[in-house]
C-alpha cells in the first residue's frame, strides 16, 4: 500500500475520533462531597463520554475526600492520617488544575463547590478548559457564578430558574440507558424500581394495596438484597414477589407497570429504565425532569392518594398502557445515550471555539 493511502487512512481515522470527541480528551466531574452513591445522571454521564474514549475523572477522586481510621489507631496517627488525607486531596485538584487545557471540561455538578473551581489554577489561562454547571433542583440555583463558569445546562424543560447568572442556559435531558423490550403479552405484574428505603418500600406496599382493592389479580415485584429479603416483611406475601437485585432487567421485561420510589436526584432516570423495558411509570413528579418524561409516557403523582389512583388507573386500562408502551418507545429514542451525549460535547465544543 502506498504511503499517501496509508495517510489518508489514519487522516479519515482521526476525523472519525474527533467527530466522536469533539475534539475533548479529558472531563472533570466536580461531585458533591460525602456521597458514596454518585447521582445516576452524573454516572450515565460519564459511562458516555468514557465509551467515546474521552478520560473521566471526578473531584473528590473516590476515597480522597476521607480515609476510615480504626478506633484501635492512637490519637497522634488518627490526625496524621486525616492530614495525609487533605493533602492528597489538594494535590488531586492541583495536578488536575495543571492538566487542563482546550481540549478538556469542566462539569460542575455540586452547585455548592462552585468557590473551588473560581480558585483552580486555569481560571486564569486564556486556553483554558470549557466550565459547565449541571443544574438540576431550581431551588437551588445561585444567585450567581465565578467568571470561569461558561454556561449553564439543565436536563428540566424550564431553563428560567438560572437566567439572571448571564450565562447561556440550555436544556438536555436526561440519557436512556437504552434496554430492549421484550414482545408479547405479559402478566399482570408491576415492577418496584428504586432503590427504596424501608419507609419507600413500606409506601409501595401500601399503595399497592390500596390499588389492588379496585383492580385485583395484579402482583408486585420487588428486588432486594439478600440481607434485605431475609428480614423483609414483604417474605410473607403471596402477591409479592422477591428477587435477587441483579435480576432487575429479567424482571421489567416480564411486568405491565413501574412503581418509581426513589431519591429525587435519580428519578428521572429511573422512570427512563422502566420506559426502556417498555413500561409506563407510575411516580411522583417531584422533579422537573421527571414531570416531562411522566406526561409522555407515565401516571405523574402528587401525593401517596394520587400514586395509588394512577396505579389502579394503570392496572385497568390495557388499551392505555398499549398506547403508553408505543410512547415510552418514543421517549427513550429522545433520550438515547449517544444523542445526549452529542448534545453536550456539541455545545461545549461550540463554546470553546467561539471564545478562542
Amino acid at each position: 500500500m502506498s504511503t499517501m493511502h496509508l495517510d489518508l487512512g489514519l487522516a479519515q481515522t482521526i476525523n472519525r475520533a474527533t467527530h466522536v470527541t469533539r475534539g475533548f480528551r479529558r472531563i472533570v466531574m466536580v461531585t458533591a462531597t460525602g456521597d458514596n452513591r454518585p447521582d445516576r445522571l452524573v454516572a450515565d454521564l460519564t459511562d458516555e463520554f468514557s465509551r467515546r474514549g474521552i478520560e473521566v475523572s471526578q473531584l473528590p477522586i473516590e476515597g480522597s475526600e476521607g480515609i476510615t481510621v480504626p478506633s484501635s489507631v492512637p490519637a497522634p496517627a488518627r490526625k496524621v492520617l486525616k492530614k495525609w488525607s487533605l493533602h492528597r486531596q489538594e494535590k488531586t485538584r492541583q495536578d488536575l488544575g495543571e492538566s487542563l487545557d482546550h481540549q478538556s471540561a469542566i462539569i460542575v455538578t455540586d452547585p455548592n463547590r462552585l468557590d473551588e473551581v473560581a480558585d483552580l489554577p486555569v481560571a486564569g489561562q486564556a486556553d483554558r478548559p470549557v466550565v459547565v454547571l449541571l443544574a438540576t433542583d431550581p431551588d437551588k440555583a445561585p444567585d450567581e457564578l465565578p467568571q470561569l463558569v461558561d454556561l449553564v445546562v439543565t436536563p428540566n424543560p424550564d431553563t428560567n430558574p438560572w437566567k439572571h447568572l448571564g450565562v447561556p442556559v440550555h436544556s438536555i435531558g436526561v440519557p436512556a440507558a437504552g434496554s430492549s423490550p421484550a414482545p408479547g403479552d405479559r402478566p399482570k405484574r408491576v415492577a418496584l424500581l428504586g432503590p427504596c428505603t424501608d419507609e419507600e418500600l413500606s409506601e409501595a406496599l401500601a399503595t399497592f394495596d390500596r390499588a389492588c382493592q379496585v383492580v385485583p389479580g395484579w402482583s408486585l415485584e420487588v428486588c432486594l438484597d439478600d440481607e434485605t429479603r431475609v428480614h423483609s416483611a414483604v417474605a410473607a406475601r403471596r402477591d409479592v414477589g422477591i428477587h435477587p437485585t441483579g435480576s432487575e432487567n429479567t424482571i421489567m421485561n416480564q411486568s405491565e407497570l413501574a412503581l418509581v420510589l426513589t431519591r429525587e436526584e435519580d428519578l428521572a432516570s429511573r422512570i427512563l429504565d422502566a420506559a426502556g423495558a417498555g413500561l409506563p411509570a407510575i411516580a411522583y413528579a417531584d422533579t422537573p425532569a421527571a414531570a416531562d418524561i411522566l406526561s409522555r409516557s407515565g401516571y405523574p403523582a402528587t401525593n401517596m392518594e394520587e400514586l395509588a389512583s394512577a396505579l389502579s388507573q394503570g392496572m385497568a386500562d390495557a388499551p392505555l398502557r398499549r398506547i403508553q408502551r408505543e410512547s415510552a418507545a418514543d421517549v427513550v429514542s429522545d433520550h438515547g445515550s449517544s444523542k445526549i451525549g452529542d448534545a453536550w460535547l456539541d455545545l461545549m465544543f461550540t463554546v470553546g471555539r467561539s471564545r478562542r
